[in-house]
């Protein structure tokens, strides 16, 4: 039986603003190529669309959890909101990456805030909709639990580096994640010094001392918000040993 599919309008969100249909932007995806030409035309009709500039909030921790986020262009920080203005980045987000985390599945709320690093266009795609689609599509449903599962297995990775590494120890592990897996091997672009900091759970003061000593050792070149890999291996032996 095909999907019944309705037309959803939501104050401050526009229906296809800038993309032409999820058949032509989630085909780049290999999630999201599993699903069928009518799975994607019920996602379509019900998705909405909304442009961020940078620092802006996409979702916040605590709120109702309605809509499940997917960036298509520009990049996003996921973190946990701290006392006392300390927070804890989790992880950035990737072209496409499916952003909501285990309110979905639980409590629909929000366990985590997701902002923009750079300006972002991003949809969202209501959650009773994804998970009907989960429920149809078993080979989806596998593929993006294992996503998920990836996702996990860096928190815990994370966790277990801010809890066993010296200072030295966890910024080549975060410097060596944001260049292998979010810039692919490219240089690492918009991230900001406190940013550095909440990756690494130090203070700015000590985020920057550490980067520093990385600078004037060889490991890595610096210019403002950028920074390039100058010796991986290096990094590689104190992400290792710290």
């Amino acid at each position: 039986m095909p999907y019944a599919t309705n037309q959803v309008v939501m104050e401050g969100f526009e229906n296809g603003l800038r993309c032409l249909d999820c058949k032509h932007c989630f085909k780049k995806s290999e999630v999201f190529q599993l699903l069928t030409e009518e799975e994607l035309e019920l996602m379509n009709c019900t998705r909405m669309e909304a442009h961020y500039k940078a620092g802006e909030i996409i979702y916040k921790q605590g709120t109702p959890l309605t809509h499940l986020v997917i960036i298509h262009t520009g990049f996003a920080k996921i973190y946990i909101e701290g006392g006392k203005g300390r927070d804890l980045i989790l992880t950035y987000t990737r072209p496409l990456d499916i952003n909501g985390g285990i309110g979905v599945f639980i409590d629909r709320r929000h366990h985590s805030s997701l902002m923009a690093v750079t300006d972002c266009e991003a949809c969202f795609v209501e959650v009773d909709t994804f998970k009907k689609i989960l429920r149809s599509n078993a080979e989806f449903m596998e593929a993006y639990m294992k996503n998920y599962a990836m996702k996990v297995q860096h928190t815990y990775h994370q966790f277990a580096v801010l809890t066993q590494k010296n200072m030295e120890g966890r910024m080549a592990e975060v410097i060596l994640y944001l260049q292998d897996k979010i810039f692919n091997n490219g240089s690492i672009d918009n991230i900001p010094k406190q940013d550095l900091a909440e990756l690494t759970a130090m203070t700015k003061e000590s985020a920057i001392r550490v980067i520093k000593e990385f600078k004037d050792d060889g490991l890595i070149e610096v210019d403002g918000k950028s920074i390039k890999v100058k010796d991986h291996k290096g990094l590689e032996m104190i992400a290792r040993h710290g």
